[in-house]
């Protein structure tokens, strides 16, 4: 528990919140459509579960200053369901933060199937070692698991070209299904910790997944957190690259909103309307999830068609969904 304990509390320090202590911080401003049963459907595909018996860590929010408010594992899940359905998320993309990452995203896949996909989180580091190929491919083929990642290879101290996630590449490839790749940073100081003492920022740099990339050029590969804050090495990748897409995961309600907006705007400009996916990374706190929602939705530059992308349509056609009634298919 000390290793999660001190991932969470790193967040407490990170995104730009360092400067003042929560209580003393401008709170976010309302959102701009409060949760109610009216709200078109969202999709989230960058969701976290945990054990069912495992212990939720009492720490801050680092946005709010809010505790999780919950103790288990179980707990947590039916707290985050209930945040997914008041803010009308339909379809939500979960996977393992820690323990037995497998069974964690799969219990909640069927405990709610309809709405939400199982990601094989895998990371490839000694203590947390890759799972057996097998597994994955029947996880894939009767069902319970939905998405490759998030792959946490930065963690392992490595990148998604190393030869290690070669074959899990392979059976992604074969069986057509998306991969979440964790790109960007971590939480400060985490590869001081014993979990990840191979952990280096430079490793979270999207440009390092080429040779991966042209070995699997079929492969639809999410980049988590948007590579912030390599912003013009995940323009490239996005650029040469058209099955890439980006998700605004942990950066849309943990940076500044100032920076984010540049972020995202950046990114808009760039011309990737259309390869930009809604995620909240809620991590220990459900709330989370209206937060980043918020912070998409407060982004005055984007117009409506396009909000309505982000938080939907581009997910539809990364994941390959069928739209819910009423939605076109784009």
């Amino acid at each position: 528990m000390a290793v999660v304990a001190f991932l969470a509390s790193g967040w407490l320090l990170a995104r730009g919140t360092q400067s003042a202590p929560a209580a003393h911080r401008k709170p976010a401003p309302a959102p701009t459509r409060g949760p109610n049963k009216t709200r078109e459907p969202i999709i989230d595909v960058h969701l976290h579960a945990y054990p069912s018996d495992e212990a939720i860590p009492d720490i801050a929010n680092p946005a709010n200053g809010g505790k999780p408010g919950v103790k288990t594992g179980e707990e947590h899940r039916q707290a985050v369901l209930a945040e997914l359905k008041k803010w009308n998320v339909v379809k939500g993309v979960v996977s393992g933060g820690s323990g037995d990452r497998l069974a964690a995203a799969i219990r909640w896949h069927e405990a709610d199937p309809d709405r939400i996909i199982a990601g094989a989180g895998i990371r490839g580091s000694a203590d947390t070692p890759l799972p057996p190929l097998e597994v994955l491919r029947k996880g894939f083929t009767n069902g319970q698991l939905g998405a490759l990642g998030e792959i946490t290879a930065e963690y392992a101290g490595a990148t998604l070209s190393d030869p290690r996630y070669e074959p899990y590449l392979a059976l992604a490839e074969e069986l057509d299904i998306p991969v979440n790749l964790h790109t960007g940073t971590g939480p400060p100081g985490i590869s001081y910790d014993e979990c990840c003492r191979s952990f280096r920022v430079a490793l979270g740099n999207p440009i390092l997944i080429e040779d991966a990339l042209n070995r699997h050029p079929k492969l639809r590969v999410n980049l988590m957190h948007a590579g912030w804050p390599f912003l013009q090495e995940t323009l490239a990748v996005l650029f040469e690259y058209p099955q890439v897409y980006a998700d605004l995961g942990a950066a849309d309600w943990l940076l500044p909103r100032a920076e984010f907006h540049a972020y995202l705007a950046a990114l808009m400009r760039a011309g990737f309307g259309k390869r930009i996916l809604f995620g909240s990374d809620q991590m220990y706190w459900p709330e989370g999830i209206g937060l980043a929602i918020e912070g998409v939705e407060s982004a005055a530059f984007l117009t409506p068609a396009e909000k309505r992308d982000i938080f939907y349509n581009n997910a539809v056609r990364f994941l390959k969904l069928e739209p819910a009634q009423g939605e076109a298919k784009k």
